[in-house]
């Protein structure tokens, strides 16, 4: 799904190529290891709702040694800092302007993050900047290595985010103000577990879609000692812009039981064990819709498992003559946060789903499982 994808890939997406060629096939000699070519792993997929950018670039290492042992060698997927020189230009009409307001290029900084353990050294190095973008024109990535003196470019169009103009996202957003009718745009009511609901909107420009329910809530740890809030999330599957069919609009329905469900779901993977909290309240519902281009779908394609019995599948690059592995393209993403009816908060409490998290009901019951 795109939103799990999107999540990911800020976290885990650290792309390992081993490249080995065998020269010379009618001599007893071979060459086991070809020359080295630069070829980095780049995957930047900009967003011009979110605040700060951020680009990952490893090197595609070729070594003698084992593979998982030099993928835990931080220099082996890193490039030193001040090595790359990483900007963005924006065009119109085949003209540059800026690529941010005021400013003609906008250049990223490197900086290091941790990342998850697992197969690749957990010391990532990033390049970040907060300056805001466009949602058009035509962007151009460069990434040049100050020290071979190699560059690489990709092209990408921004796209604007799905303009929400039906329910749930149309009334008051929360924090609703005192005194607002309780009615659907207001205040969201998903209680009955059997009915059947329905998030409407209209696409734009983008290719793939996805609609995620982010139910926020909050532990209440004991007395005296300040509440812990949390969200848990119900991502929708993806939509895709060749399946309307004419349709004006994308129509994803659901079941009440299903948000209850993926409450649990995420509830079951809380690091924080029911048994040290005295109650759980829901107390806002959040909804995002994200929505990417043709180049990301392809690029999870490209990115999903083989099925195939010969597991060799070649790697995906929107960049030039694909100098570099990987990806430049586009996200967006329309957010709106809505208070919850107190018929929905209180089914918590109660749904065999969720009962025995410990949520209270909207008055602060906690009637557990019945």
């Amino acid at each position: 799904m795109l939103y799990i994808y999107l999540m990911n890939a800020y976290r885990n997406i650290f792309l390992l190529t081993l490249v080995t060629i065998i020269f010379n096939a009618c001599k007893n000699d071979l060459e086991l290891n070809a020359p080295y070519k630069e070829k980095p792993s780049i995957y930047a997929v900009l967003n011009p709702q979110e605040k700060i950018q951020m680009i990952r670039i490893n090197k595609v290492f070729l070594g003698e040694s084992d593979a998982n042992a030099m993928a835990q060698i931080a220099d082996s997927i890193n490039y030193k800092p001040g090595e790359l020189t990483v900007t963005l230009t924006r065009f119109v009409n085949g003209n540059q302007v800026d690529a941010s307001p005021g400013k003609q290029t906008i250049t990223f900084r490197d900086s290091m993050v941790q990342a998850v353990a697992g197969t690749f050294n957990s010391n990532q190095r990033v390049y970040v900047s907060s300056d805001k973008l466009f949602v058009n024109g035509d962007y151009v990535l460069t990434v040049y290595n100050n020290t071979t003196k190699n560059t690489f470019k990709a092209k990408s169009t921004a796209i604007d985010s799905v303009k929400p103009n039906y329910r749930p996202f149309i009334g008051v957003t929360y924090p609703a103000p005192p005194n607002t009718p309780v009615n659907d745009d207001n205040y969201i009511k998903y209680d009955n577990p059997n009915a059947s609901y329905t998030i409407r909107y209209s696409p734009n420009e983008a290719k793939i879609y996805q609609v995620v329910m982010r139910l926020h809530y909050y532990d209440s740890i004991g007395q005296g000692a300040s509440n812990n809030y949390a969200y848990v999330d119900f991502p929708f599957t993806n939509q895709y812009s060749k399946d309307l069919q004419g349709q004006a609009t994308f129509a994803p329905t659901f079941r009440g039981q299903d948000v209850y469900n993926a409450a649990a779901s995420g509830l079951s993977r809380n690091s924080m064990s029911t048994s040290a909290i005295q109650g759980r309240r829901m107390y806002k519902i959040q909804f995002f819709i994200y929505s990417s281009t043709q180049d990301y779908i392809d690029y999870l394609q490209f990115a999903s498992p083989s099925l195939s019995i010969a597991q060799d599948k070649p790697l995906f690059s929107n960049f030039d003559d694909q100098a570099a592995i990987g990806i430049f393209t586009f996200r967006s993403r329309a957010s709106v946060m809505k208070e919850m009816d107190n018929s929905f908060i209180s089914q918590f409490a109660t749904n065999k789903s969720t009962c025995s998290y410990k949520f209270y009901t909207a008055s602060l019951n906690l009637p557990g499982c019945q």
